[in-house]
């Protein structure tokens, strides 16, 4: 079974601000990259049989993504898994995962300190963590940098969920990106704790970051914790799996030694929701 852990819906026309594509633009992207249609989205998640989907909320950096709006593509669509982002800046945000859970269903969540100026060890925090914890609700978080300008780029530093999961070690986190550029990091933490978990999400089209990634993570043997997801729009569900499958294509004909497919494969076809206890 093919589940993409880490798949975005939204409407760039509604949830997108002036700020965000002005970002995307100064850092030499796209500042419609978010623009695609239900069909697109479909369409691009085809490939796997299971895929988690959320939206952003992430009002310091303009990210305006409506829970709404992703429940409701996902009650009519049930191969899909909601995910709800709560952002802790807004005032009423443990309302919001109180409501997202117990009436939308939600089942996980999706931070962002990086988007949302937040410490991620703040006492906000800290609340979500607790309420996931108590209804074993996995959260996904970014802990990666980002083209989001306005926040420190510390509060993206995935060594601070190793802290979470000391203080709430029954909570199950993953770290999206395998945590770039700070992949050691990430690698270290993913093998020091037993509830934190990786996807490598938007990584293989930097082929020399995503080999050495991928090395740290055979060599430190935790490529059992890392989960397959495309980051859609980013990369379509199908283009993430040719682009893992040809990653030796980098070393081909080089004395670095080949990652052996045998992994790669196992991470595509891992069974990321029974490991995170996602119903359904």
């Amino acid at each position: 079974m093919i589940v993409d852990l880490h798949t975005h819906f939204l409407d760039d026309a509604q949830h997108l601000t002036p700020r965000m594509r002005d970002d995307l633009a100064r850092c030499g992207m796209d500042p419609h990259a978010y623009r695609f249609t239900e069909e697109e989205y479909l369409e691009g998640t085809r490939a796997a049989d299971r895929a988690v989907v959320f939206g952003i909320r992430g009002g310091k950096t303009g990210w305006q993504v409506e829970n709404g709006f992703v429940s409701s593509f996902v009650k009519r669509n049930p191969k899909y898994i909601y995910f709800a982002s709560i952002d802790p800046t807004e005032n009423d945000y443990m309302d919001q995962l109180a409501y997202e859970h117990e009436v939308n269903h939600c089942k996980g969540v999706k931070l962002g300190p990086v988007y949302q100026g937040v410490h991620p060890l703040a006492p906000e925090y800290y609340r979500i963590f607790a309420y996931c914890q108590r209804h074993r609700l996995p959260i996904i978080t970014h802990m990666a940098t980002t083209f989001s300008s306005g926040v420190p780029l510390e509060y993206a530093r995935p060594v601070h969920m190793d802290q979470a999961v000391c203080d709430f070690p029954e909570l199950k986190i993953v770290i999206a990106h395998l945590g770039h550029p700070w992949i050691e990091e990430c690698v270290a933490a993913i093998r020091h704790q037993p509830n934190l978990y990786a996807d490598l999400s938007a990584l293989y089209y930097r082929p020399y970051q995503f080999y050495q990634a991928m090395t740290l993570v055979k060599e430190y043997g935790v490529s059992g914790k890392v989960f397959f997801g495309s980051d859609f729009p980013a990369t379509t569900t199908a283009g993430s799996i040719q682009g893992i499958r040809r990653m030796n294509d980098l070393v081909q004909g080089t004395a670095f030694p080949r990652f052996p497919e045998e992994l790669l494969e196992e991470i595509i076809n891992r069974d990321s929701l029974s490991i995170l206890e996602i119903e359904g």
